[in-house]
């Protein structure tokens, strides 16, 4: 599967690896959350899709702008490519101090641009130094007879969530009587004069206003904000039913790779009854990823169909992630359920299951198991463990149960079957050749050369018309 993001920080010039763990978008600003191996967490800021800074995570207030962001922001998780579409992996960037970061903000934005963006540092900044510098932005367009533009840097620092008194009551001064009667529903004028606040207006009343921000996202060619918006929406309401309009949505940005990779991201947040599980699994399968197929599959409930079900059996005797599963409830929860209409490809996966579950697990207490289950209590595989249960405690038939150990491939315990038999009736052929036959699956060849002797040795003085009455102390298998 795909790699998770990391960058290389440079600070104070020394280099750091960090790797992304979190995306969230909030009005015009995108963070993304990164830690190095040592956990330190960093930040790294965007305004729109353009990088701005990186500055280690600090303390916030649920009033800061960091607390809007996480009480506010839409999440994405890595790994996941929008990360690397907003951030190439591997590229390099720099801490930048503070005050040399809010002269660069000013060198390259529009005024109210650079207000709102130096706002976003208001756990880095102090709060009095902070007003300082956006109290000279406002002003100054007061004092220059500005007073509308002065509004409109009033209503964008106010709906980033900047609720600070004296911007609170200089709105609320009559000089802005009829600049406020531009800020009424709908927003046309205002789409030319303050863009940045219609986008702000958007994206917090977002279920009466979602297409009108998925269209401006569209004009201003903003793909990652469309994604994470679109995958907001779906998330909110996961179903089948509006799977495939997703689907459509996320093909409008993505190439078929990118829209995989970026459905595996998801599959821990939502229901398999979704339908994006079963997409993923059928993905991984056209991709021939077999073994991630069925891990996904041993994670997750996934309904497959009848085709699907056929092939099931065949995948899982080859794979890794089902060999290394010795929990019976993990089985019964994860495996059952694919098999509910399924019992003769159920009984093919038990066939192969137990084997390896009998290495961990007593024949008693996998014979309790099968028997609770209603899916399993009837089948061929339940029945045989019952048949062994009964022949545990059977000295007579002992050879029976070898039959059954040998057939699970249980070779040792087969052998203690098959011996016991020989001892109890040392003239008979069969436990001696079965011992033989368990000994070579063993690959223990001395033994294998010992009951040939001894086999070879009982069909001699059969042959000879020996004495039934000889002791087994007179055959030699030495």
């Amino acid at each position: 599967m795909q790699q998770q993001t990391s960058w290389t920080l440079l600070d104070h010039k020394k280099s750091i690896t960090i790797q992304a763990q979190k995306l969230t978008l909030f009005q015009q600003c995108k963070i993304i959350e990164a830690a190095d191996s040592q956990d330190q967490r960093y930040l790294l800021f965007f305004y729109k899709d353009h990088f701005i800074t990186v500055q280690p995570a600090v303390d916030f207030t649920r009033a800061s702008f960091l607390g809007q962001v996480k009480s506010k922001g839409f999440d994405i998780y890595a790994p996941n490519p929008l990360f690397s579409k907003l951030l190439p992996s591997l590229s390099t960037v720099k801490k930048t101090p503070i005050p040399q970061l809010l002269h660069q903000i000013k060198q390259k934005y529009s005024v109210s641009e650079t207000a709102l963006i130096s706002s976003y540092f208001d756990s880095y900044i102090a709060a009095d130094q902070l007003e300082t510098l956006l109290k000279d932005f406002y002003f100054t367009y007061r004092r220059d007879g500005k007073l509308l533009t002065a509004y409109h840097l009033a209503k964008i620092l106010l709906s980033r969530g900047y609720q600070q008194e004296w911007l609170l009551s200089s709105v609320n001064h009559p000089d802005y009587t009829n600049a406020a009667k531009r800020y009424q529903p709908p927003f046309a004028e205002l789409l030319t004069t303050n863009p940045i606040y219609v986008e702000q207006h958007y994206f917090l009343n977002i279920d009466s206003t979602y297409e009108l921000l998925l269209t401006l996202y569209k004009q201003q060619d903003r793909t990652i904000d469309l994604v994470i918006l679109e995958t907001a929406k779906w998330l909110k309401h996961p179903s089948a039913r509006t799977y495939p309009t997703f689907i459509n949505k996320l093909s409008a940005h993505l190439n078929e790779e990118d829209i995989f990779l970026f459905l595996y991201s998801l599959l821990p947040v939502v229901s398999p009854t979704s339908s994006l599980h079963k997409d993923v699994y059928g993905r991984l399968m056209e991709k021939q990823e077999h073994e991630t197929a069925i891990h996904l599959l041993l994670s997750y409930s996934i309904p497959l169909s009848n085709d699907e079900m056929k092939h099931l059996p065949a995948f899982l005797e080859r794979s890794a992630n089902f060999r290394s599963i010795h929990s019976l409830p993990t089985i019964s929860s994860h495996v059952f359920p694919l098999f509910t209409k399924q019992p003769q490809q159920l009984e093919e996966i038990l066939q192969l299951k137990l084997p390896q579950l009998l290495q961990h697990h007593r024949l008693l207490e996998l014979h309790s198991w099968l028997q609770k289950n209603a899916l399993t209590m009837k089948l061929p595989i339940a029945k045989k463990l019952s048949e062994m249960v009964n022949l545990i405690n059977d000295p007579d038939r002992q050879l029976e149960l070898g039959y059954h150990y040998y057939d699970l491939l249980q070779y040792e315990q087969a052998i203690e079957c098959f011996q016991w038999e020989s001892e109890l009736h040392p003239r008979k052929l069969e436990p001696v050749q079965q011992l033989m036959k368990t000994y070579k699956k063993l690959g223990r060849q001395e033994e294998v050369k010992m009951y040939q002797h001894l086999l070879k040795q009982i069909q001699r003085e059969q042959a000879q018309g020996f004495s039934s009455s000889s002791s087994p102390s007179d055959l030699n298998i030495c």
